[in-house]
């Protein structure tokens, strides 16, 4: 009798194959839970694949004059203001790392470093994530969508850090 590949070996059970759920969440702020989305079970990443690795602007806060002879009015955001920030902006940051996964079954933890200017706006934009993020267009999606993120205007830059854990 030849096999088919109907038949089925009642001894050893078969291993599943296909796509299973995956989620993506953090950036703080009392954001909730995400939906899950699809994950290909036949895309094998290597250790490359896997690395973590900084990509993007240097964000570091500019130079900074005081003036002696007026007040200095300027502030850093402070945890609130960062928190709420990030809260409001995460659902299009959630969105670039769903998509850069390319049904990849990964963990990770995504961080982004923002430069928020003393008007409020996102200025640089540093991403650290596995290079399978990246090659698939993490940056250039997670700029976009840091750049839409508003801070309260405080007349001083502030580096921001946001987390966003892969599951």
């Amino acid at each position: 009798m030849v096999a088919q590949a109907d038949d089925v070996d009642a001894g050893a059970p078969g291993k599943k194959k296909g796509r299973r759920k995956a989620r993506v969440g953090g950036g703080g702020g009392g954001a909730t839970s995400p939906e899950p989305f699809e994950v290909d079970d036949t895309i094998t990443l290597t250790d490359a694949d896997r690395r973590l690795e900084w990509r993007g602007d240097a964000v570091a806060l500019p130079p900074r004059t005081i003036d002696m002879a007026g007040g200095d009015e300027g502030r850093p955001l402070d945890d609130g203001e960062i928190q709420g920030g990030i809260a409001r902006g995460s659902g299009p940051v959630i969105g670039c790392i769903k998509d850069a996964t390319a049904g990849a079954a990964l963990a990770a933890e995504v961080t982004l470093q923002l430069l928020v200017g003393a008007d409020g706006r996102v200025s640089k934009v540093r991403v650290r994530a596995p290079s399978w993020l990246h090659e698939h267009g993490l940056l250039a999606c997670a700029r976009r969508a840091a750049r839409s993120m508003s801070f309260p205007g405080t007349g001083m830059a502030t580096v921001v850090t946001a987390p966003y854990h892969l599951e």
